[in-house]
């Protein structure tokens, strides 16, 4: 669709994720206009872009020239109408709320060439609503960035309904081309990457307030055990590597008719603090004292350890992102 080249690339919204796509595009070798509703949200957002590739450098996954390089590819824009004007992708990471992404993305139709694809960073909002408010459906793809965007690898393409397959196809071989490895994923709600992380906080959260494990038992399992072996073996392999008769046995029945079903996070601790007025690190109070703890470490303690699993599946060759058609 972009004759081997990678396109112009428009990124909307200016904050933590949307920094971070277009460091990640702009890494990834394409040209990329950041566009924000408030202009006073531009010079910040060039900063968490610097800053990110300063981390990179740290980890010496990346070089001073990398930073000049990134920051040189990236334009910033408080224009809708001149950040879309000449864009062959543009992607939103505004509120996750529908209205609000439909209306950005039909404004930014209105604005940019016929052929751009249009897509949303949206974690669980169905690709199919969204393209339905949108004046060229078939042109509309989610792809589905994880925080840190720099750092992880999948992205999540999810085509609506209306989707068309070369759409889907260009938007794909764009990710990959700007470093990622993107995966088609249902439009169903949480895709595959929320679907699953809800799943196990569900399961969790109800052994909490059950009163049968603590936070700090659950999220030492999960980083030190169970993760501990995930780059390696997926739930499909370690069922086949463990034998489907034991996945039929009735140890393991037992284990899944105990499983919580509930259908409302508020009948969970997670409710519960809600209620009390908590959201977490944001408010200072979650299932953690965020008092207690200092989140900007706790999160730079994330990126390093994301880095470090980089660094092992790379064999200690690491290549953030391929710089194809620079």
């Amino acid at each position: 669709m972009w004759d081997n080249e990678l396109p112009k690339c428009a990124v909307l919204g200016a904050g933590t994720m949307g920094a971070q796509i277009a460091a990640s595009l702009a890494l990834g070798g394409a040209q990329v206009t950041l566009w924000a509703r408030r202009e006073a949200s531009l010079a910040p957002a060039l900063e968490r872009i610097g800053e990110a590739v300063d981390f990179l450098i740290g980890q010496e996954l990346a070089t001073a020239q990398d930073k000049a390089d990134v920051l040189g590819r990236v334009t910033t824009t408080g224009d809708l109408e001149d950040a879309v004007k000449d864009a062959g992708f543009i992607i939103e990471a505004a509120a996750e709320d529908v209205g609000v992404k439909q209306d950005l993305l039909k404004r930014a139709e209105a604005a940019s060439p016929g052929d751009a694809v249009t897509s949303s960073t949206t974690s669980s909002i169905s690709a199919t609503d969204i393209q339905s408010g949108l004046a060229r459906p078939a042109r509309f793809c989610v792809a589905h960035y994880a925080q840190p965007a720099q750092l992880v690898a999948v992205v999540e393409v999810v085509p609506g309904k209306d989707t068309h397959d070369d759409v889907t196809e260009a938007v794909t071989t764009l990710l990959a081309r700007t470093g990622k490895t993107p995966v088609t994923c249902p439009d169903v709600p949480g895709f595959l990457w929320v679907r699953i992380q809800t799943a196990v906080l569900r399961e969790l959260a109800s052994l909490v307030g059950q009163g049968l494990a603590t936070p700090e038992a659950c999220d030492t399992i999960l980083k030190k055990g169970y993760a501990s072996r995930l780059p390696a073996m997926g739930a499909f392999e370690h069922a086949d590597l463990a034998g489907l008769d034991l996945m039929n046995s009735d140890a393991l029945k037992a284990v899944w008719a105990d499983l919580s079903n509930v259908t409302d996070p508020a009948e969970t601790p997670l409710g519960q603090l809600f209620a009390q007025g908590h959201t977490g690190m944001r408010s200072g109070q979650g299932f953690y004292d965020w008092t207690q703890r200092d989140p900007e470490a706790f999160k730079a303690q994330r990126d390093e350890e994301i880095v470090r699993r980089v660094k092992i599946v790379a064999g200690g060759e690491v290549v953030l992102n391929s710089k194809d058609g620079a």
